[in-house]
């Protein structure tokens, strides 16, 4: 019996193999049939003599998802939970009730509940803990438990336990699952009279949409200046990073190219709408965590002299994955093409199967050759990889003691502020008084140690990050936005370079 399983197992394994590698199972290599002849035998041996008991089918997907971790990050076979969870980031949204959970001291933790939502109707709070859903205790879960439990079909309902602050019995919750959109623009509004600010969380379907109505809005109320928040914006849609790139660049303009092994991966995408409003002054703000879609926007504007990046260096994620759905739940993601900017950069950055960095060969040519914008300026920008911004900021390294405070320790702290301070509202100051609440409370029910000196050290930090907490508290994400903006670093400059600009050609002729 066991014989047969294996048979069978190998057989369909052979047809996955052959769908997926059409081309070169058609040319019958040898090489490849030899390859397949081993994989087939080992999967024999293991199935009939491994200690115990193997079901067929998991051991092949193991051995599909090995084989395409060996490629690249992004090369992957998606399984139900991977497929779905694709579907969501893309489509931006799914049933649910509405709420942005995390882990706060090892407790499910309502962050915040998301606008218009069944969970802000039912006067879930931010700060609440979830000890229950349907009865059973989430102790020891994750947040994907808890994410696969409370998601469902819109129209059915989940039963929650809630663990208030202050409230000595859990708060019985029963709420309706809806259609949860997820934002891609979190946030739009003006820093000045006359700047406006956008951020853009990724490129789901709805990105281009939501941008374009937030920047209607923006300039409806005065803005003449912008800048444009990429950060820690991991991508998306690619055809949302082409249209997200037509808001801002002339018709006809390059947006991007690709480039694989494969006839169809060549291709070139152009603008083709002119923006709106012209060539207003633009900042752009990138960092580490901007990937993928965000680069290909951010180069686009960089080569074109369209606006000014500002920040840290891009993380080099300029690879094309093509989707191919095996079945109803079931898909395999793979590489199939790299990214070049208008002026032929490619943004790709070589990495393992880890992540980590893999140092580029040196081609020669590679090395050797100069990359420049292809506007009036023509100014050298880099071709190693990723967006290099044009002027660098990072990000300021914290001072010892706020280094060892996590946000658990400024959220709670915010949650008990929120609750006995009815009347707060966005003129909300972090001064001496609330330092001295947060210095007694860091030491007496967080238990950290430290010394007035070290204390003094982390004032900044611990100002801004408990104006940002409390602002949330008092009016959900839009506050804590607008709280957080205040001391941004990255939009302060910026709005230092957009306050003396004209144009962009003479931002960029500055630097």
């Amino acid at each position: 019996m066991k014989r047969r399983v294996a048979i069978v197992a190998t057989v369909v394994f052979s047809l996955f193999l052959g769908g997926m590698f059409g081309h070169l199972w058609a040319q019958r290599s040898a090489t490849l049939g030899q390859s397949l002849q081993l994989f087939s035998r080992v999967v024999g041996l293991v199935l009939t003599n491994y200690v115990e008991s193997v079901k067929p089918d998991e051991l092949i997907k193991a051995g599909i998802r090995g084989m395409l971790e060996s490629l690249d990050p992004h090369t992957a076979f998606l399984d139900e939970e991977d497929f779905n969870e694709l579907k969501v980031r893309t489509e931006a949204q799914f049933g649910g009730i509405g709420i942005h959970i995390g882990m706060v001291d090892d407790r499910l933790t309502v962050i915040s509940p998301i606008e218009g939502t069944p969970a802000e109707r039912e006067g879930i709070r931010g700060g609440d803990r979830i000890a229950e859903i349907e009865g059973e205790s989430t102790e020891g879960f994750t947040t994907s438990d808890a994410v696969r439990l409370l998601r469902g079909e819109p129209g059915t309902k989940v039963n929650i336990g809630i663990d208030r602050p202050g409230v000595d019995e859990l708060i019985p919750v029963e709420i309706t699952r809806d259609i949860i959109n997820i934002k891609a623009v979190p946030y739009a509004g003006m820093v000045t009279e006359d700047v406006g600010y956008v951020r853009l969380a990724d490129f789901s379907r709805v990105a281009t949409g939501e941008l374009t109505r937030a920047l209607d809005s923006l300039f409806g109320a005065g803005a003449e200046r912008l800048i444009f928040d990429l950060r820690a914006n991991g991508g998306g849609l690619l055809k949302e990073g082409r249209a997200v790139s037509d808001l801002f660049l002339p018709k006809g303009k390059v947006i991007v190219r690709t480039e694989g092994r494969i006839p169809d991966s060549k291709r070139e995408f152009t603008a083709e709408t002119s923006g709106a409003r012209g060539e207003y002054p633009m900042v752009v703000l990138v960092d580490r965590g901007s990937a993928s879609a965000a680069e290909i926007v951010a180069g686009a504007i960089q080569d074109w002299e369209r606006g000014l990046i500002l920040g840290d260096t891009t993380f080099g994620k300029g690879s094309v994955q093509t989707i191919h759905q095996l079945g109803p739940v079931t898909a395999v993601k793979v590489t199939t093409a790299y990214w070049y900017t208008p002026s032929g950069r490619c943004i790709n950055r070589p990495r393992d199967s880890n992540g980590d960095l893999v140092e580029a060969e040196d081609d020669g040519e590679e090395t050797t050759r100069k990359y420049r914008t292809l506007g009036e300026l023509q100014r050298e920008v880099s071709g190693g990889g990723a967006i290099v911004p044009d002027i660098y900021l990072g990000y300021e390294e914290l001072a010892e003691l706020a280094a060892r405070v996590n946000r658990s320790s400024y959220f709670d702290f915010a949650v008990e502020y929120a609750n006995g301070h009815g009347n707060l509202t966005m003129d909300f100051e972090a001064g001496d008084a609330v330092l001295e609440q947060f210095r007694d409370y860091l030491r007496d029910v967080k238990e950290i140690e430290f010394t007035a000196a070290e204390f003094d050290s982390s004032r900044e930090t611990f100002m801004a990050q408990i104006e940002r907490e409390v602002a949330g508290k008092i009016a959900g994400m839009r506050g804590d936005y607008e709280m957080r903006l205040r001391r941004d670093p990255h939009v302060l400059r910026a709005i230092e370079l957009l306050e003396n600009a004209e144009s962009n050609h003479g931002m960029l002729a500055g630097l």
